[in-house]
């Protein structure tokens, strides 16, 4: 009787310990993201920053936008995602992609 009491605290301590290092994803999933925006760079991209359509965005620093910045050219098709922006603050781009038609 109390091997089997032990082993189900054993049981219960190692799906604690499970359950507590998974990432959290539920959290992610509900994460608000803003608008996508599809137009043609106008202006070669730094990391910090992209002009679509002749409208300059900031691109949030240490996002996949900041990596992936550098790998598109003046009049490429992209679409970019925006973050919700905080009170009183612009919106920043946190992913660019090349435009599949």
């Amino acid at each position: 009787m109390k091997t089997v009491k032990m082993a189900r605290l054993w049981m219960m301590l190692a799906a604690s310990v499970v359950a507590l290092g998974l990432p959290p994803t539920g959290a992610w999933a509900t994460r608000a993201i803003g608008a996508v925006v599809t137009g043609e760079i106008t202006s070669s991209p730094t990391s910090t920053q992209i002009e679509i359509g002749h409208h300059l965005y900031r691109i949030r620093a240490n996002s996949p936008a900041a990596a992936a910045a550098r790998s598109f050219y003046f009049g490429q098709m992209v679409d970019v995602l925006f973050d919700r922006p905080a009170v009183n603050a612009e919106p920043q781009i946190i992913s660019i992609a090349a435009h599949k038609e």
